[in-house]
């Protein structure tokens, strides 16, 4: 208390005296006078002695209306200490003898006016008597509180204060000699004393107070969501104002658990469940109780609860084989499935159906050991059933076929379509690969067929088909398309069959892939949505490079797939001729920078698969955008002449041009080719500068050198590049961009 009063009083005289300063200085006869302070005067209050240490003296003054008093204190000619008075809401306590100075400060206008009352306080007893007052902006008997101790004793005396609750001593009770002050840490029945010792001579006075717990604080408990699914992390918020005075002895999170609204709550076991910092995150499934406790040091309590429903978590069960999984008869097999979400979370069984002749029993992991007496086809189902929601099961069905001997079976390996995702947009298709290897020690080489042997996708109107274009003795990956020429709104479903053969043995392997057909429509926004959606849900398999699908229009739709290392082919076949209603220039992918750059580089990986039928050739077009992305400047063409690669385009006002056709290469079906078109100003001309390699780590050789006057005019050839744009120009054959980069050099 003597810190917090001397830090008041010191700031005011440091504001007051700065005030004065400002008056003195800034006043002239036009300005306000200073406030005027009157009728200060020291009197008893209560009924106490006037003048007396320890006693309390009321202060009263008269002061104009709206302006800031304070006050300052003075014992003989200095600025009385935190132990020789205390200042309390009715008035003063001085303890020390002496004459004291209380002035009175007004501040109004920028002016300062004060006005001065004295008090001598005469010589103590041994020991005046013993009270208690509740500090400043404090409360009386309330826990926590800040409670001043007033008495007086003979100067050079000794005194010694002690505390007691309830006849024993008070451990939760806090006194500070110097400030002359108690808190008192709970509720219940204090007695304080004071024995003052001079010399021979003892006396001894005390004062008691009956206190009372401080209000209990208020508690906030809130769970960021009020459902959520086993092992799920949720966020929660957690508020405590306490009233003013207080703290916390303690505050705690409780968590309990029932598995059902039949149940009564029950404190959780601490493996179910996760609890730290401000996070919580359930186990298992069922019904939570988080309880958020409060005990303070003023003897109050307060609670707060949140509540959450667990749902049993999601699982997948997924074969890593579409087809029967061979296995030798009488030699056990383990064979593993794929699990997703939280397995730890169901029990598993497995059942054969009542065939006698085959045993089925965990594996190690997520497999099932199978053993087949004899040669036959069977099903092995595996039964995942919630520990807690008995009702919530997945199942399985693994489809066997047990034969005498493997030796020189062609097998699958861990999945037979190597990782191609599960379903399909109309307007995209898969490119198709096989998992699989020969047995009996010696690797040799396998072929591969494929066959749609069951078709239920139908459209709302015109044609539609699921084909699968080249053969792969063509030397071209063969792949699978959905065709729906005019409307593109084909669905449903269609199943695909792997048969792969070992030429030498004659065995064969069989797997099967359903694929679920999703249909676009012919909104140039909603099938650029459709076909992004697409992409996000499989970010393992496709890879975007930061392309963008927004400026797609119907005719690319229909003429494009994705690879499965990432990004665009596009597909032309002569009964693929593009729509008389719309331009040969069709969008279907673009790749743009965050801003205007002057030197840029793009890069792609361009994979030549096969010509259009027709022409005999293969066509990219590779537009610019510039300044702004509204509109083009002009584009480039990438396309083969007679088993060459020829680089042109269309860009009035180039200053200078070099075509370098003796370093053209060879581009025919298979062929891999790595492109980097340049843009760089130097001189005032912004050059451009396509380059081709045939091996990624090789060195770029110039094919086309083309520069314009540099120019800030949007659409202009000179002016900094915003946007690259893929278009598939002339329906120019069958190839795939990969591995698109777009960066500024500058």
């Amino acid at each position: 208390m003597k810190r917090k009063f001397t830090a008041l009083r010191t700031f005011f005289l440091l504001a007051f005296s700065l005030l004065a300063c400002f008056a003195l200085f800034g006043c002239d006869a036009d300005e306000p006078s200073a406030p005027q302070v009157t009728d200060v005067a020291i009197t008893a209050a209560d009924g106490a002695v006037y003048g007396k240490a320890g006693e309390l003296h009321r202060i009263t003054y008269v002061a104009p209306e709206g302006s800031e008093v304070s006050f300052s204190v003075r014992l003989g000619g200095s600025a009385a200490g935190g132990g020789d008075y205390a200042r309390l809401d009715e008035g003063y306590v001085f303890y020390t003898a002496g004459t004291y100075t209380v002035t009175v400060y007004a501040a109004k206008d920028g002016m300062l006016g004060s006005g001065s009352a004295t008090v001598t306080i005469q010589s103590a007893e041994l020991l005046g008597e013993v009270r208690l007052f509740a500090a400043s902006g404090e409360t009386y008997g309330k826990a926590g509180a800040l409670h001043v101790l007033s008495f007086s004793s003979r100067e050079g005396s000794e005194a010694e204060v002690t505390i007691e609750k309830e006849g024993e001593a008070a451990t939760d009770a806090v006194y500070d000699g110097a400030l002359r002050t108690v808190v008192f840490g709970s509720a219940g029945k204090y007695t304080v004393t004071v024995t003052v010792t001079d010399g021979e001579e003892h006396a001894s006075g005390k004062a008691e107070i009956e206190v009372s717990a401080t209000d209990a604080p208020e508690v906030g408990l809130t769970l960021g969501k009020k459902s959520a699914k086993e092992n799920e992390e949720i966020s929660f918020t957690r508020s405590v104002v306490f009233a003013k005075g207080d703290s916390a002895i303690s505050e705690e999170i409780s968590v309990l658990y029932r598995k059902n609204s039949r149940e009564e709550y029950r404190a959780a076991e601490e493996e179910t469940y996760f609890l730290g910092g401000e996070k919580f995150m359930p186990r298992i499934a069922g019904e939570w109780e988080l309880v958020l406790s409060v005990l303070t040091r003023g003897g109050a309590a307060a609670e707060a609860t949140a509540r959450l429903t667990c749902r049993p978590a999601e699982i997948a069960l997924r074969s890593f084989s579409e087809g029967r999984i061979r296995v030798q008869t009488g030699q056990a097999a383990e064979i593993g499935y794929l699990v997703t979400g939280t397995a730890e979370n169901y029990d598993v069984t497995f059942d054969t159906h009542g065939n006698e002749n085959v045993t089925a029993e965990a594996g190690e992991g997520s497999s099932v050991r199978v053993t087949a007496a004899q040669v036959d086809y069977f099903t092995v189902t595996v039964v995942y059933t919630h520990k807690v929601n008995r009702s919530t099961i997945k199942s399985l069905d693994l489809d066997f076929y047990s034969v005498e001997s493997l030796t020189y079976a062609p097998a699958f390996g861990e999945d037979p379509f190597d990782g191609m995702p599960s379903d399909v947009l109309t307007s995209m298709g898969h490119r198709l690969y096989f998992d699989a290897h020969s047995c009996g020690g010696e690797e040799r080489e396998l072929t591969a067929e494929y066959e749609v042997v069951k078709n239920n996708v139908t459209a709302e109107t015109g044609s539609n088909a699921v084909e699968i274009l080249f053969a792969a003795d063509d030397g071209v990956t063969p792949y699978v398309i959905v065709s729906n020429y005019d409307n593109n709104v084909a669905r449903g479903k269609f199943l695909l069959r792997l048969t792969v053969k070992d030429p030498f043995t004659g065995y064969f392997a069989v797997a099967e892939k359903e694929f679920n057909v999703i249909p676009t429509t012919n909104d140039n926004a909603a099938a650029a949505k459709c076909i992004e959606d697409y992409v996000e849900a499989h970010a393992d398999y496709y890879q975007m490079n930061g392309l963008d699908f927004s400026s797609v229009c119907s005719d690319s739709r229909h003429n494009m797939v994705l690879t499965k290392t990432g990004t665009i082919i596009n597909r032309a076949h002569p009964d693929w001729a593009l729509r008389s209603n719309n331009a040969d220039n069709a969008d279907f992918a673009k790749i743009g920078l965050s801003a205007p750059a002057q030197d840029c580089r793009l890069e792609f990986k361009y994979r030549i698969f096969a010509p259009n039928p027709n022409s005999g050739n293969t066509w990219l077009g590779i537009g610019l955008c510039t300044k702004t992305k509204d509109g083009w400047a002009g584009f480039f063409d990438l396309h083969t002449v007679n088993g060459k690669l020829a680089v042109t385009h269309s860009f009035a006002g180039a200053k200078n041009q070099q075509v370098f056709e003796e370093e053209m290469p060879l581009a025919k079906s298979g062929t891999t080719l790595y492109v980097c078109i340049d843009r760089k100003e130097n001189g005032g001309l912004a050059e451009y500068t396509i380059s081709v390699k045939t091996e990624k780590n090789g060195e770029y050789r110039k094919y086309l050198r083309v520069d314009f006057n540099v120019s800030d005019t949007a659409g202009n050839l000179g002016a900094p590049i915003a946007e690259y744009r893929f278009t598939h120009r002339n329906a120019g054959g069958t190839y795939s961009l990969e591995e698109v980069s777009l960066s500024a050099l500058s």
